[in-house]
């Protein structure tokens, strides 16, 4: 259907020109009024919502004097004039404002405030994901806007669907690994509260209330390090993939004999590692005298080191516990524990399978593997250094707004990721398959993921209780 749109009027809610909201109308190829819009907007950005037709304001404008002249002006260009207005039947509306609320894309929508469109002109469908947004902040002088990419091209964004969105990389501190968490501040100020007065305060006038200072602790929540800058480089929706989320620590096994638990307490006080008394008297005795401790047998561990080390200047490799286990049938208790070495960053596969069912879609896809690649490459700057590539962000989500994420599924690290490859078979199915454009009929694209920062147990308590966290 084609569709043309009306320049913008400011209508109140009794349909009269001059204040009020910004509405523009939509009209159809018989120049039937198939649908209205109201703007909203501000530091530059411009948003639109359709009117549901149904509604008393919608009928209200659509009778306006502002409707009739938009009509006027798209049919006859001004030249003539029509009194009687033409409105698109029930069902039309109703589906006309149905699509174009499917249309909407879960970003704001930026467009020039003063951007004045042509009757002429057709409404940009964005291949039914959304209007372009976010334009470049790197050098000002230029009005370039990125898109939404999608596929499939009629995907719905209220139904469950993935949303990668790029970002320029952005380092503000050398310290990027914090993750969110809870600190205590205090507050102070004065508050009003209310007194009883007596009879003589009473006619003199005296307030009820009086100022008294206070002081409270209050808990802030900080959210965690990120290198994502606020300069937005598009986004692209595709259908849910297969979703596995894989979360660990990095354990690894210490051993430690009773010479190493004697080295590591040397120079401290004993206790403070945390050893038990029995550790504690262990390691004084052999300190102290070993022949009269109750470690008898000290000497030939003594001298097993030094058969050891006699040994391996003859060129004849044996240890201590295999010297040990040989004379005495004992070895060295290595105290083996299984300690914490630190957190894992995550990384996240993902396979799309992508069909062209036309030439358009077909161009789609090229676009998000052009994207994407963009993305991940780093840029030259000279032999000495290079930039940094950018970062994404990952998204499982079901609707329009900022909160609509999947609680049924895992989150991915607000930190950023980085797309470590991308690999994209042309042939999945084996042998080559193309339409007349040399365009492959289906296309296999392969994503790697990495998170950028660790997730703490203070990013997971953060995530609603109703979610699975991260």
């Amino acid at each position: 259907m084609t569709v043309t749109k009306s320049k913008k009027y400011r209508l109140n809610s009794k349909g009269e020109e001059g204040t009020g909201t910004q509405y523009s109308f939509n009209f159809d190829k018989n120049n039937n009024l198939i649908g209205i819009n109201e703007g909203a907007g501000r530091n530059g950005q411009y948003r639109e919502t359709p009117l549901d037709p149904s509604s008393d304001l919608f009928t209200t404008l659509a009778n306006s004097e502002s409707a009739l002249e938009a009509m006027n002006v798209n049919k006859f260009k001004g030249k003539t004039t029509q009194t009687a207005m033409q409105i698109a039947s029930a069902d039309e509306l109703s589906q006309h404002y149905n699509n174009k609320t499917k249309k909407r894309t879960n970003e704001n929508i930026d467009v020039k405030p003063n951007d004045t469109t042509s009757s002429a002109n057709v409404a940009p469908s964005n291949f039914g994901i959304g209007d372009p947004f976010s334009s470049y902040k790197r050098d000002p002088r230029k009005e370039t806007y990125a898109t939404v990419l999608a596929y499939p091209l009629d995907i719905d964004p209220q139904q469950d669907h993935l949303k990668i969105t790029k970002y320029a990389y952005t380092r503000t501190s050398v310290q990027a690994s914090r993750g969110a968490r809870t600190t205590t501040e205090t507050i102070s100020g004065t508050k009003k509260v209310k007194r009883k007065l007596n009879k003589q305060q009473k006619l003199r006038g005296f307030s009820e209330y009086t100022s008294v200072k206070f002081s409270k602790e209050v808990d802030k929540n900080i959210a965690g390090d990120s290198v994502k800058g606020k300069e937005r480089l598009g986004s692209v929706i595709l259908p849910m993939p297969k979703v596995v989320d894989t979360n660990g620590c990095e354990w690894g096994e210490s051993k430690l004999n009773i010479f190493g638990l004697a080295a590591v307490s040397a120079g401290q006080e004993l206790g403070k590692l945390g050893l038990t008394k029995e550790s504690q008297e262990e390691i004084e005795a052999i300190q102290k005298d070993p022949k009269t401790s109750g470690l008898k047998d000290l000497a030939g561990v003594t001298g097993a080191a030094a058969f050891s080390q006699g040994a391996s200047l003859a060129g004849i490799e044996i240890d201590q516990n295999a010297f040990l286990a040989r004379t005495s049938g004992r070895v060295l208790n290595p105290n083996a524990e299984l300690l914490f070495q630190g957190p894992v960053l995550r990384d996240f596969n993902f396979d799309f399978l992508m069909i062209a069912r036309s030439r358009a879609e077909g161009e789609e896809i090229r676009r998000i593997i052009r994207w994407f690649k963009l993305g991940m490459a780093p840029r030259f700057n000279s032999s000495t250094f290079l930039t940094t590539p950018d970062v994404f962000q990952l998204e499982y989500k079901r609707g329009q707004g900022p909160q609509d994420h999947l609680d049924t599924v895992n989150r991915f690290s607000p930190g950023g990721l980085a797309l470590r490859t991308i690999a994209v078979d042309y042939s999945p199915s084996g042998y080559w398959s193309a339409y007349q454009d040399s365009q492959p009929v289906a296309v296999k694209m392969s994503l790697n993921f990495a998170e950028l920062r660790p997730i703490y147990q203070g990013d997971q308590e953060m995530t609603p209780e109703t979610s699975v966290g991260y």
